[in-house]
């Protein structure tokens, strides 16, 4: 695993140490997070499935619909080949929250369980084609970070915030597991949230038990 993971996807000299990485990026070019495509925060269920259609020409019937057991969110999915050249398959899912019932949150997984037997090297390849394109962007310098080890077999390859505090979020994990082959298991999320901290999800008031 760590050929691969550490190799192609290097840290920066420093980050081991905890030093804040700060990429250079263009003060012209302001990010902004909305959403993924036509799809835009605040959106209800029936505004993202036309949104589906128009990016992606998928019908209301080939989506998935799912309620989060735990987070009581709804899950509309779907799977998507190469979003970029190259790319492989990903699957998309659109979560609107739990008492909004509107769009708050997109993820976006490569790799691992999305296919059997992920390519590896391909999944690293574009973890630096999205960390160089979302580093060419001007995010807060408020817990912006990149390449940053993430706590086990994992890599925070991009992290950044827009001016409304809305995020995006780039993942790579790659578990060892022993006696297994290395790069059985990577997988790369890409989140877009709309509150990471204050996510719409259920939970349990306080003095409830």
């Amino acid at each position: 695993m760590a050929a691969l993971f550490f190799a192609v996807v290097p840290l920066t000299a420093g980050a081991g140490q905890g030093k804040k990485i700060i990429p250079k990026v263009s003060s012209k070019n302001q990010a902004t997070v909305e959403g993924f495509r036509s799809a835009r925060f605040g959106m209800t269920e029936k505004e993202v499935y036309r949104a589906i259609y128009k990016d992606f020409r998928v019908s209301k019937k080939n989506v998935e619909r799912q309620l989060h057991p735990v987070e009581k969110t709804v899950n509309l999915g779907i799977l998507l080949e190469d979003l970029l050249p190259q790319s492989g398959p990903a699957r998309t899912y659109y979560v609107f929250g739990y008492k909004s019932r509107r769009l708050i949150q997109v993820n976006v997984i490569w790799g691992k369980p999305v296919v059997e037997k992920p390519n590896a090297e391909q999944v690293v390849n574009l973890a630096n084609q999205l960390r160089g394109y979302f580093s060419g962007q001007t995010y807060r310098q408020e817990g912006l970070a990149v390449n940053q080890p993430f706590g086990k077999d994992s890599i925070l390859v991009f992290r950044g915030s827009d001016k409304k505090g809305r995020m995006v979020l780039l993942l790579l994990v790659n578990p060892k597991k022993p006696g297994l082959p290395p790069n059985q298991d990577i997988v790369l999320k890409l989140s877009y949230i709309q509150q990471p901290e204050n996510p719409d999800i259920f939970k349990i008031g306080k003095g409830k038990f």
